[in-house]
C-alpha cells in the first residue's frame, strides 16, 4: 500500500497531477479542490494516497489530508460507490458536511455529487450511519496525531491515582466527542451539557459511545 507520496509537480491535468519522484512519474488522481490548491509545476508537494488495485489497473488517488482519505475509504465500502463517486463526494460536499448529513439521515446532499443518484445517495446514509461515531473520530484526527504515535515499550509505574486516571481519561474523550459534535453544527454549550450528563450516567464511556448517545439525545431536543 502506498500511503503517501512526495514529489515535484511535472504537470497538472483535468483530474490528475503527474509527480516526479526520483525520476519516476506517478499519475495521482485528485479532486478538483485538491488540484486547484496545488502550487505551480516545478514545486514539491506531498499527498496522502489510496491505491486502487484491480486485475488490469493500479491507480493512485491523492488527498490533501488524512481526514479526506479516511472518509473516501469509508465511502468505497458502500455498494455502488466507486472511485469517481467517492472522490466527487469529497470534492463537491466535503467531509464535514457529508458526515453531518449522514448523522441527520439526510441523503439529499449526496445527489449533488456527479455519478451519485438517489438510490446510491440513500444507500450511503443507510450503510454509513452505523459508523457515524467512527467517521467523526477519523475526521477529527490530525496528521500529527496519526504520524507521531510511538510505543516506548517501557512499563513505567504511574504516580497518578486510579481516580486521577479516570478523570483524565474522561476529560480526554469528552473533549474529543465535543469537538466532533461542534463540527456537526451543534451548540458547544448544549453539546457540553449533554456530554456531561452522559458521562455521569456511564461506567466506562468511550469516545464512540459518547458521540452515539449524544446524537440520540440531541436529535430529540
Amino acid at each position: 500500500m502506498i500511503g503517501k507520496i512526495s514529489g515535484i509537480i511535472d504537470f497538472i491535468g483535468s483530474d490528475f497531477v503527474l509527480l516526479d519522484v526520483n525520476g519516476v512519474g506517478y499519475e495521482v488522481y485528485c479532486s478538483t479542490n485538491t488540484l486547484n490548491s496545488l502550487p505551480s509545476p516545478g514545486e514539491q508537494i506531498t499527498l496522502f494516497t489510496d491505491l486502487l488495485v484491480r486485475q488490469d489497473l493500479l491507480q493512485l488517488t491523492g488527498f490533501k489530508n488524512l481526514n479526506e482519505r479516511s472518509f473516501y475509504r469509508e465511502l468505497l465500502t458502500v455498494q455502488g460507490v466507486g472511485m469517481k463517486g467517492a472522490l466527487s463526494i469529497v470534492d463537491t460536499i466535503g467531509v464535514t458536511a457529508s458526515i453531518r448529513a449522514i448523522s441527520m439521515d439526510d441523503w439529499q446532499p449526496f445527489k449533488s455529487a456527479p455519478t451519485i443518484g438517489p438510490k446510491i445517495a440513500q444507500r450511503i446514509v443507510l450503510e454509513l450511519k452505523p459508523k457515524i461515531s467512527k467517521l467523526l473520530i477519523l475526521g477529527g484526527e490530525s496528521v500529527d496525531s496519526q504520524t507521531t504515535r510511538v510505543q516506548s515499550g517501557k512499563n513505567t509505574e504511574s504516580k497518578e491515582s486510579e481516580e486521577s486516571k479516570k478523570y483524565n481519561r474522561e476529560a480526554q474523550i469528552r473533549t474529543e466527542a465535543l469537538s466532533a459534535l461542534v463540527k456537526l453544527g451543534y451548540s458547544e454549550s448544549v453539546a457540553a451539557g449533554v456530554l456531561t450528563q452522559i458521562i455521569l450516567e456511564s461506567d466506562e464511556p468511550t469516545t464512540e459511545s459518547l458521540i452515539k448517545e449524544s446524537l440520540q439525545r440531541l436529535s430529540s431536543l
